[in-house]
């Protein structure tokens, strides 16, 4: 029995990651993926457990890793294969879970599903399902936000309608969703990603339904749900920045006149260039919150 290793960059979301991961999900027995060292600013390192046979050729193991680079337009430098031998007399499945420990974010305490202790008292728990977002939360764009909705609901906000745009693996939906216990719509142009939301959503018991949690496969704010449910008075948008800038006039478009927008996904450095581009639309800064490299804004329509 052999172990496949291989480093992908840190810049990747777990949405990237699991991609990867996915794409020997037929040959393997177990993978994971975790941030080199439990840094939550570190690369991934991704881990599969195969039969030695699959390790001795391994052009196919590359065929499927070019056809994921090329599917989603990922520009890689050269990935590294590392081989690994697995002693037979070690639980290698346990050993991964091992390496992601539960971790609390304020009074969110965050698991995988391999967890099989309980949430402590006075804490709000959130599932990560451990086959398909490792490490979910760890991130600082994730933590940023999480952080931002923490900030948002102790000045008393009570927002009766949400958008989580970009929703990813969904655990910032789940999480506004426990916060709040209101409708919250979470979209992405991902179909893997709305599938991996719904897994989330299922493990941490929320209810499916447009007046509770509901998803969304679509083109942004163009999205047919999106515009059929707007206004929204807070919208979380856990994207690039890039991207932010992009959406910007449809943002501030299904934006309640009285809003609040969660935007991250930013590099520190272009933090005052996003925040321009929303002040020039409208929008006032509120608060911002810098984790290692990256960057998450509050701000809120004038």
């Amino acid at each position: 029995m052999k172990k496949l290793i291989v480093k992908l960059p840190a810049r990747f979301e777990d949405l990237d990651v699991a991609r990867f991961g996915e794409a020997l999900q037929d040959i393997s027995m177990a993978h994971s993926a975790m941030r080199v060292g439990n840094n939550p600013e570190g690369a991934w390192g991704v881990e599969w457990l195969l039969n030695d046979d699959y390790c001795d050729e391994m052009s196919d193991i590359k065929a499927r890793f070019s056809v994921i680079e090329s599917l989603y337009g990922y520009d890689l430098e050269a990935l590294e294969f590392n081989i690994e031998d697995v002693p037979e007399d070690v639980d290698w499945l346990q050993q991964c879970y091992q390496q992601f420990p539960p971790f609390t974010v304020g009074p969110f305490f965050i698991y995988g599903s391999h967890y099989e202790g309980s949430v402590p008292e006075g804490l709000t728990g959130l599932q990560i399902d451990a086959a398909t977002a490792f490490g979910s939360g760890e991130h600082g764009t994730t933590n940023g936000c999480l952080q931002a909705m923490l900030e948002l609901k102790s000045q008393g906000q009570c927002p009766w309608n949400v958008l989580d745009m970009g929703t990813g693996s969904g655990i910032l939906a789940v999480a506004a969703w426990k916060l709040w216990k209101t409708p919250i719509l979470a979209v992405d142009n991902d179909d893997e990603a709305v599938r991996v939301a719904d897994v989330h959503r299922a493990l941490n018991a929320v209810p499916s339904g447009k007046t509770e949690m509901s998803t969304a496969c679509g083109d942004g704010f163009k999205t047919q749900e999106v515009q059929a449910k707007k206004p929204y008075d807070l919208i979380i948008a856990n994207i690039l920045a890039s991207a932010l800038l992009e959406m910007v006039d449809g943002l501030v478009e299904v934006l309640d006149d009285n809003g609040y927008v969660i935007l991250s996904g930013i590099l520190i450095e272009q933090s005052e260039r996003v925040i321009s581009a929303y002040e020039a639309r409208g929008l006032v800064f509120k608060k911002r919150y810098d984790i290692g490299e990256w960057c998450t804004l509050i701000m809120k329509k004038a």
